[in-house]
């Protein structure tokens, strides 16, 4: 992973894809956890431009799928399932990072 600084729009829409892919493994394998997890993520990220509502909506996801009550997230049972987990893990983890920037303004007082 590179050190240069990402912006909101790019993490979100890693964790957008990542979650589709979740979803799509969900629904191959007839999870219904892991759909209704992809189900709440899409209504946590959607249409978020702002970084601390990015790293809100992260740390929530992060403790909710990973740390609280939907234990057994992690508990996959196939190499897909392990790869959907995997990428989405990191992607809201990213979406964590301090180095995170909102997008330039495009108005009259935006820095170069």
């Amino acid at each position: 992973m590179s050190r240069k600084p990402r912006t909101v729009e790019a993490v979100r829409d890693e964790i957008v894809a990542a979650t589709a892919e979740l979803r799509a493994v969900a629904r191959s394998e007839q999870d219904k956890q892991r759909n209704h997890a992809a189900d709440w993520l899409d209504g946590e990220f959607l249409g978020v431009t702002d970084r601390r509502v990015l790293r809100g909506a992260a740390a929530d996801a992060l403790g909710s799928l990973y740390r609280g009550g939907m234990g057994s997230f992690q508990d996959v049972g196939t190499e897909a399932s392990s790869r959907a987990v995997k990428r989405l893990y990191l992607a809201l983890r990213r979406a964590r990072s301090w180095f995170l920037r909102n997008p330039r303004s495009t108005g009259p007082t935006a820095r170069p």
